[in-house]
């Protein structure tokens, strides 16, 4: 905890008072104002000394900022700060310290703040070490460390880190630099007060000292001290109405904001309130004038000549912040001769109907702003036709700070341009031109530019003038341009250096871990520049020429990972063999690579089933599909037997088979996958378990040899269940108000109810619906009785009345969510389990979207132009064959189209598409239309550009990267 002096808080209270309704002309005055030596950093700690009462500086006019303090001065001061009793301290007994002051010293030594040196002495005339400082500080405010974590500063010795340390952890210092204290240093007066100031505000709450108004349309609000600026929200209020805040900028010690407003400031009182600092709403109030015109300037004491009877001059108008509003303020310009008119747009003053006006002729110009009667004049010097007379170049720009290389030759690169006159005014990008300047490249190859490609940029928020380098067809090397002006014949110039572009240099490929016949391999490579530097780029590494002796090699560009494959392409190639990849650098670096391609993958054996349950019931049946069996080739990989079901070359088939007939048997005398049935069908016939054993066979029918997969199958009978278990009910979508009419209701968001029986050895099985019987005595909720096709399901009613919309369902008021309870009865011995489940008003909406992998896979799709042009149907042609589903499971359709979104309910919605990314293929010709409308297009699309297609599924947003092109 830190020591607060009552002085101070008194005085903080006091000032931020008399802040919060200070006017934004005349902000709280400052006590250190009246000296000349203080700097804006020392200015709130000086104004904390001297209010105080703890010194009044060095002078009337000086506070001795930049002098070293000594310890009586130091002493003298910290102990009027904390308000000691000095009349009454014990005697410290230093023989150097005058009598008038030793009392604040025998203070702070009966304090415990600080001690002397020794022998009798106090070191009264002494320096202040910046050590020595941070141990009376430290322990005048009782400040201590707040972690243990070590101290930075590497200039800091044991006997002082502690005092040290409590300063940095309290924000009080930050050291001379990131590493050191400065700890042996004296330390000036204006560097004690700061530290004192610091320490005293430790423990001092947040409070807004000040606010007032610094331009136009932005509001500065002043704290006692550093805030969280992740905490500070901020309100400004104008009366009653509440101000939309654009833009909060805080300064670098976080003790001060500017919020700038999304409109113009208007006359009234503003009150900005804070809050997230303190549990208090911290008030400031300042009181605003409208925006007026408070300065008008003439730019120039010359009249420049425009025409044989016409001078002009350029003016400056300024509002009461000093900001340029020239260009919106409409003045009378009146003149001794001739008629004079100000163009504001321009900030010019038009002079003309003179009678032969020559150099040296003088004519005044006065310019009132009427409503303000802001008003000023002066005589002007008539002057020869403003001329290019001096060019500066100041430097190579680019917006996107790019370095300007044979890589990066497409972007948009400038020269900075100071242009002057001959009288030193200075020119604007116009005033450049053929007429006025010759503008030259040495080395056109490299870069060139003409006096036609001055033109006006905006660099920092600033206006500059550039003139633009056609790079288009750089080549690497320097060039020299040179600007001549025409009137002096003064030359400016500068050295253009295009660099070399990056280049595969040194490339190294790697064995693949697996090469098969008549499948594709990736190869592993390396690439690096001439640098040193890994090139990952496709177009760097599409130049690096790749060939084999089989099959075919080529780079691929893998869009969604971003990132390129040497792809080695072996579908051509049936039998084992030696392939030879040869790789040619654009620096003629030859590396070769020989792949052992071995033999075509086949299945030879089954690994096991996923996907299903092969425990029954008597009487019960379980399916076995392709999907449900693994197959493994002789690489230990996955074999899909897919397509390769049959008789023909190359096909296979699965047969299962069992020891007997009793437990289980097959359904049909479906015991085979081949091209006549898609599944092998088990039922169960008695209890008991049964082994299951699958066998891969060839063509022929002929068992391959090491194929065989067992696994064991337990027909269970009713009596054997020790307990029963219902599976979770998903969701009901009640849609009854869309099926109003009982008639039309498709029962399309219906519910299964699943029920295991649970064996003693913990397995499940899954009961047949003649097993059970399930009721609901839920309002609004039917069972739909089970048939061959599906068993027990919940539905929620349709409505009673046709066209009402009414939900027979219950709902609590304003709630969209009931709950229902579904009984489930076992038959054979009438046991009963609950199970309960929600019933949902919340409409359909598209949860997911699994696209065609032929149309899009990993996110990447191609889309191919017509005549340059891509249009929303194009884009939307990519959910043809897409599997669309609603967060209720249920299958959605979507239009191929025009994006078109129908619900199982027969609700709509609408798609769009969100054009983002596009990257071009040289010069950039594309335009865009419709932008994220469901009528998107694009025209002058080429081929092997690319662009990021967002689809707006009615919220559910999909983004597909798109390559132009087949």
């Amino acid at each position: 905890m830190a020591y607060q002096p009552k002085s101070y808080r008194k005085f903080a209270a006091t000032t931020a008072t008399a802040a919060m309704v200070a006017s934004a002309v005349a902000p709280v005055a400052s006590l250190a104002a009246g000296f000349t030596d203080v700097a804006p950093q020392y200015k709130e700690a000086v104004d904390f000394l001297v209010s105080t009462g703890a010194t009044n500086g060095k002078t009337e006019t000086q506070f001795g900022v930049y002098e070293e303090i000594t310890r009586l001065d130091a002493a003298v001061i910290l102990a009027k700060l904390l308000k000691l009793d000095v009349d009454n301290a014990k005697d410290a007994g230093f023989t150097d310290v005058p009598k008038d002051r030793a009392k604040y010293v025998n203070a702070l030594v009966e304090a415990g703040v600080l001690n002397g040196k020794g022998d009798g002495k106090f070191g009264a005339y002494d320096k202040l070490t910046r050590v020595q400082m941070a141990k009376i500080v430290a322990n005048a405010y009782k400040l201590e460390k707040q972690n243990d974590s070590a101290l930075p500063f590497t200039d800091v010795n044991a006997t002082w880190a502690p005092f040290v340390k409590a300063l940095y952890d309290n924000g009080v210092t930050s050291g001379k630099t990131p590493t050191s204290f400065g700890a042996y240093q004296n330390i000036t007066r204006g560097d004690f007060a700061r530290f004192v100031f610091k320490a005293a505000n430790v423990n001092v709450a947040p409070a807004v000292v000040s606010v007032s108004a610094i331009n136009a349309k932005t509001l500065e609000v002043k704290f006692n001290k550093a805030v969280d600026d992740t905490k500070a929200k901020f309100e400004v209020k104008r009366g009653n109405i509440t101000a939309n805040v654009s833009k909060i900028t805080w300064n670098k010690d976080k003790t001060a904001a500017q919020i700038e407003l999304a409109s113009k400031l208007f006359a009234g009182d503003y009150t900005v309130n804070v809050t997230g600092l303190t549990d208090q709403v911290l008030t400031g109030t300042v009181k605003v004038e409208n925006e007026k015109v408070a300065k008008i300037e003439i730019a120039s004491d010359l009249a420049v000549l425009t025409g044989t009877s016409s001078v002009s001059v350029g003016y400056k108008v300024y509002n009461q912040y000093g900001e340029d509003i020239t260009a919106k303020t409409t003045i009378t310009a009146t003149s001794s001769s001739g008629s004079a008119s100000a163009d504001a747009a321009k900030g010019i003053v038009n002079i003309t109907g003179l009678t032969n006006p020559k150099a040296g002729d003088k004519l005044s110009l006065t310019l009132v702003h009427g409503e303000t009667a802001t008003a000023t004049s002066k005589v002007l010097t008539v002057s020869d036709a403003s001329k290019v007379s001096e060019v500066t170049i100041e430097g190579l720009y680019n917006a996107d700070k790019k370095e300007l290389s044979e890589d990066t030759r497409d972007a948009d690169f400038y020269l900075l341009i100071n242009a002057k006159d001959q009288y030193g005014n200075e020119l604007k990008a116009s005033d450049l031109n053929a007429s006025s300047v010759v503008v030259n490249s040495s080395n056109p190859l490299v870069a060139k530019a003409t006096a036609s490609d001055f033109k006006e940029i905006t660099v920092d928020g600033k206006k500059r003038i550039a003139l633009k380098l056609d790079t288009s067809t750089a080549t690497a090397g320097k060039t020299t341009v040179s600007i001549i002006s025409l009137a002096s014949a003064k030359v400016a110039q500068y050295e253009v250096e295009v660099k070399e572009g990056a280049k595969v240099d040194n490339f190294v490929l790697s064995q693949p871990e697996l090469a098969v016949a008549k499948e594709k391999v990736v190869l592993p490579f390396e690439a690096y520049d001439k640098q040193g530097n890994k090139v990952n780029k496709y177009e760097l590494l599409n130049a690096v020429r790749v060939t084999s002796t089989a099959g075919s090699v080529a780079f691929v560009k893998d869009a969604k990972a971003n990132t390129t494959n040497l792809v080695l392409d072996l579908t051509s190639v049936t039998n084992p063999t030696k392939v030879t990849v040869t790789a040619i650098t654009p620096t003629q670096k030859v590396v070769n690579l020989v792949v052992d391609v071995k033999e075509a993958a086949k299945p030879v054996y089954i690994a096991g089933v996923k996907d299903v349950t092969t425990n029954v019931e008597v009487g019960q049946k379980f399916e076995l599909g392709l999907s449900n069996i693994v197959v493994k080739d002789q690489y230990e990989r996955e074999f899909k037997l897919t397509d390769k079901v049959g008789t023909g070359a190359g096909q296979y088939q699965i047969k299962a088979m069992i020891p007997s007939n009793t437990v289980l048997d097959f359904v049909s005398s479906q015991d085979t996958i081949d091209a006549n049935a898609d599944k092998i069908v088990l039922k169960g016939q008695a209890k008991g378990t049964e082994t299951v054993t699958l066998t891969l066979l060839d063509n022929a029918g002929n068992p391959i040899a090491g194929s065989e997969f067992s696994f064991t199958s337990r027909v269970a009978a009713a009596d054997e269940y020790v307990s029963y278990e219902v599976k979770a009910i998903d969701p009901l979508y009640d849609d009854s108000k869309v099926d109003i009419n009982a008639a039309s209701d498709t029962d399309s968001y219906v519910r299964d109810v699943v029920v295991y029986g649970v064996l003693a050895n913990g397995q499940k099985v899954v009961l047949p619906s003649s097993a059970y019987t399930v009721t609901s005595s839920t309002k609004g909720i039917e069972v739909i009785q089970p048939n061959t096709s599906h068993g027990y399901q919940l539905n929620v009613q349709a409505a009673e009345t046709s066209g009402t919309g009414t939900s027979l369902v219950q709902y609590a008021k304003d709630a969209t969510e009931a709950k229902g309870t579904a009984v489930i009865t076992i038959n054979a011995n009438g046991k009963q389990l609950t199970q309960e489940f929600t019933i949902t008003q919340a409409k359909p909406q598209v949860a997911s979207v699994k696209f065609d992998k032929n149309l899009v896979d990993n996110g990447v799709a191609n889309v191919a132009d017509s005549s340059g042009n891509i249009s929303a149907a194009n884009l939307f042609a990519l959910v043809t064959g897409a599997t669309v589903e609603d967060q209720y499971g249920e299958t959605v359709t979507i239009n191929p189209a025009n994006g078109a979104i129908t619900f199982a309910d027969t609700t709509t919605a609408s798609s769009s598409i969100l054009v983002t990314d596009y990257t071009s293929v040289g010069t950039a010709n594309h335009t865009i239309i419709g932008n994220g409308t469901a009528s998107v297009a694009i025209s002058g699309a080429d081929n092997g550009e690319t662009f990021k297609a967002t689809f707006n599924f009615g919220g559910y947003q999909v983004p597909v990267k798109v390559v132009v092109g087949d």
